[in-house]
Order: C-alpha cells, then sequence, then structure tokens
C-alpha cells in the first residue's frame, strides 16, 4: 500500500505531512525519521494528517512514543486536520488530551511560534 510523508521546514518548525496507507512496513523507516527529528535543539513539529487514510497500532504506537519523547527533551509537537479515520483511532484510544490538535498548519504554526516562512526540506520518505 502506498504511503509517503513529505519534511518541510516552516521557520524553526518542521511540518510533516503524511499522506496515505499507513501499515506496520513502514515502522522502523518511521522510527528513524522520528530519532532524526529528536536529535534536533527543541524540536517543534506539525504533523498534518489531512491526507491519512490509515495507521496501524503499530504507526500509531511510534507516534504516541514520539509524542512522549518530545515532552521529555522539552520539544514540541501539534496534529493537524486529522483524517476522519485518525480522528476514530484518537477517540477510540482514548488519546483527545494527549495530542494538541490544530485546524490548520498556520494555526500550529502559530502556537508553536513559528515563522510563516517555508523552505522545502531535503527529505522525503516514500
Amino acid at each position: 500500500m502506498w504511503a509517503e510523508v513529505e519534511q518541510l521546514e516552516q521557520g524553526c518548525c518542521v511540518v510533516l505531512r503524511f499522506r496515505g496507507h499507513w501499515e506496520l512496513e513502514r515502522h522502523y523507516e518511521l522510527r528513524g525519521l522520528f530519532q532524526e527529528l529528536l536529535d534536533l535543539d527543541e524540536p517543534r513539529i506539525i504533523m498534518n494528517l489531512n491526507e491519512v487514510d490509515h495507521f496501524s497500532s503499530s504507526i500509531m504506537g511510534a507516534i504516541i512514543g514520539f509524542q512522549q519523547d518530545l515532552t521529555r527533551i522539552k520539544g514540541q509537537m501539534i496534529m493537524v486536520d486529522p483524517s476522519e479515520t485518525v480522528q476514530l483511532t484518537i477517540r477510540l484510544l482514548r488519546l483527545e488530551n494527549f495530542f494538541s490538535i490544530a485546524p490548520t498548519e498556520a494555526e500550529a504554526g502559530e502556537e508553536l511560534n513559528c515563522t510563516a516562512e517555508r523552505v522545502p526540506a531535503h527529505e522525503s520518505i516514500r
């Protein structure tokens, strides 16, 4: 199944735009990306989930672990406009209060104090 994440820079924030159907086979690749982001100084992450068709439990577990790791190192993450499927998963797992969620990337950027400037980053996972 097709899945990708596009990585962009928005000022001091990193925007991750997820698309497609995320299954177990992408777990380790995604954890590698998350580890690179955790190596940044106080990372601020905007995670756009608008175009996600499906997250497997292993992918959701990786995102939960990433949020916990970010909190531990004083990083921040805001999810943006989760698809209906992702919203359902968040509700079923009772994670509504675990994740910060914003309706748009612009609002997430304001909350994280990012500038409006966007510069394409060097990476995409496909």
